[in-house]
């Protein structure tokens, strides 16, 4: 059993007054703050039925608790319930079968959304086929279909097959091709609000967007404490959604107004410098995001983006230092700026954050307790994810995490 909360309350603008006042709020902001206030519970049942069969059952809980102090106030609170049921069978010495269902329901009560409710449900079959030479071949597919209140219903049926050879012991080739789907959620479908001079409207007729993917890759293990990762891919994304302005009114809209195109390739390593206790990983990877209509990058993409992170644990406890680093994003939203309605909104650079984060387990002592210290943004850098929307400086969390 898992349970989890996180309450905070802090003010709230979504630009910024100007760069030169880039942790101020445009005076028509001063003074607002919002309250949030999230739960979750999670419950885990594993039981094996057979030598050759066994079952794992997951259910969980989400609620979130939101308001603000703006004027009209917003306010929203949600709960999401999800099960699923899921079984492997080994069919033979050779051959394993993994099956599942899954659903999820969610209502909101706001003046943002409205008060809109959502299910979806999702079946899906996997089937991996081992050779008397080292050959793995997989094929599964995944039914889901999904409602979101007044919306028509959808639905999609996604294949999926791999291929994983080991060439030699420590060198493994893989690749694989599949489709995806994935259903608008009630924020992008129903929000309807106004902010910082704003204003978005809903589209009840957004629909699904699906994805074709392609990816080959190689696993190589030079060391039994050294394992290097490489993969390219290819993601074609159909009525992909995004956020834009309605030229006919100059409102903000979620619409399904993209045919993209995503490649690149990602380079993953883990060194164990010391086994069991110290170890670093590199992440690396390369996006060519194009919009293919409008022949363009996509919006808030960056091309390059690199991660490094080093582990520390002894006995109880744990210390950690996190890098991430991303290149400058080529598209934004443009429009916001030229109406003015952000100022020094084209202002953006590269990305490098470092963070520290420390832990110590209590389970050892009787205590089914974890306790965390993070710092984020130790450096206190200076940069933005979206047009003027300072990202957090420098912070400091304490918590701990309760396991039943």
């Amino acid at each position: 059993m898992l349970a989890d909360t996180f309450n905070k309350k802090e003010g709230n603008f979504l630009y910024w007054k100007d760069s030169r006042n880039a942790l101020v709020p445009p005076d028509r902001n001063l003074g607002e703050r919002i309250e949030s206030n999230r739960y979750l519970f999670g419950l885990i049942y594993k039981n094996v039925l057979s030598n050759k069969v066994f079952m794992n059952i997951k259910g969980s809980y989400y609620f979130n608790d939101w308001n603000d102090n703006a004027t009209p106030s917003n306010s929203a609170t949600s709960n999401l319930y999800r099960g699923e049921v899921q079984i492997n069978t080994s069919l033979t010495d050779k051959i394993v079968l993994v099956t599942g269902i899954e659903a999820i329901t969610s209502n909101v009560n706001s003046n943002l959304f409205g008060n809109p409710t959502s299910y979806g449900i999702g079946t899906y079959a996997l089937t991996d086929f081992n050779f008397n030479f080292p050959l793995i071949l997989s094929i599964g597919f995944r039914y889901d279909y999904s409602r979101l209140d007044t919306l028509n219903g959808s639905s999609a049926f996604s294949p999926k097959l791999g291929l994983n050879y080991k060439l030699f012991s420590n060198l493994i080739l893989r690749s694989s091709i599949g489709t995806g789907f994935r259903a608008p959620t009630l924020a992008e479908a129903f929000t309807s609000t106004s902010a910082n001079g704003i204003t978005v409207k809903p589209n009840p007729k957004l629909k699904s967007e699906s994805n074709l993917t392609f990816e080959l890759g190689v696993n190589y293990n030079a060391f039994r404490f050294l394992n290097l990762d490489l993969a390219v891919f290819q993601n074609e994304y159909y009525n992909m959604i995004e956020a834009g302005i309605d030229t006919s009114d100059g409102l903000i809209v979620f619409d399904n107004v993209i045919r993209a195109r995503i490649q690149g390739l990602e380079f993953n390593s883990v060194l164990k410098i010391i086994p069991g206790y110290l170890s670093l990983t590199l992440s690396y990877t390369y996006l060519w995001a194009r919009d293919i209509e409008e022949n363009k990058a996509l919006k808030y993409r960056p091309r390059n983006m690199f991660y490094s992170n080093l582990d520390f644990t002894i006995y109880n406890f744990e210390f950690g230092i996190d890098f991430r680093y991303w290149s400058r994003v080529e598209e934004i939203d443009q429009e916001l700026i030229e109406l003015g309605l952000v100022p020094d909104g084209e202002l953006r650079v590269p990305v490098y954050v470092t963070d520290l984060r420390a832990g110590y387990n209590l389970i050892s002592l009787g205590l089914p307790v974890n306790l965390y210290l993070n710092v984020k943004n130790i450096l206190n850098y200076n940069y933005v994810e979206l047009i003027g929307n300072l990202r957090p400086i420098r912070s400091y969390a304490f918590g701990f995490n309760l396991v039943l």
